[in-house]
């Protein structure tokens, strides 16, 4: 029998909060280490607070003080774009990289890695048409936010994450 979607629905916000929950370690948030995983990971013409803040639906001021918490905590460097002296591009420490090593995430990993092919390859295709589905509703409702909470609980003024 097939189950309902509302009880998709809440195993999967269950995996979510237990997930992010998770990722309060290390004296970081999961927003914080978001943004890690996203400058380890993006090219270096992508390595700012713009195409951060773009990548994760997020403001450029949200995404700025996620930025900042890193950028004190020694984990990102600016570094000048050698083209345009006005941008900065941003990159990862060595102390940076070795926080990765020790990621939350990596639990996540492990668990859908234990999943036979079969169960892998199924939540992966319904993972990506769930998330293009909720993606085109919320371009259809006009980008509405309905303020997204982050993982210290604040929201800004536009509903967006704050750190």
């Amino acid at each position: 029998m097939r189950p309902s979607a509302r009880a998709t629905a809440e195993v999967m916000a269950q995996v979510l909060r237990t997930t992010a929950s998770l990722a309060f370690t290390d004296g970081l948030n999961p927003a914080q280490w978001a943004a890690l995983r996203y400058f380890a990971q993006a090219n270096a013409s992508a390595r700012n607070v713009v195409a951060f803040a773009r990548h994760h639906g997020t403001t450029k001021g949200t995404a700025s003080q996620t930025i900042a918490a890193l950028l004190k905590k020694d984990l990102l460097e600016r570094h000048p774009s050698e083209t345009d002296r006005r941008s900065i591009r941003l990159t990862l420490t060595v102390r940076g990289q070795t926080m990765l090593a020790n990621d939350p995430l990596n639990e996540l990993v492990a668990a859908i890695d234990g999943l036979a092919p079969a169960q892998h390859g199924a939540l992966a295709s319904g993972l990506d048409e769930l998330l293009r589905t909720l993606l085109s509703r919320r371009t259809e409702s006009g980008g509405r936010d309905s303020g997204a909470l982050d993982a210290s609980g604040d929201t800004d003024r536009n509903g967006a994450a704050a750190d």
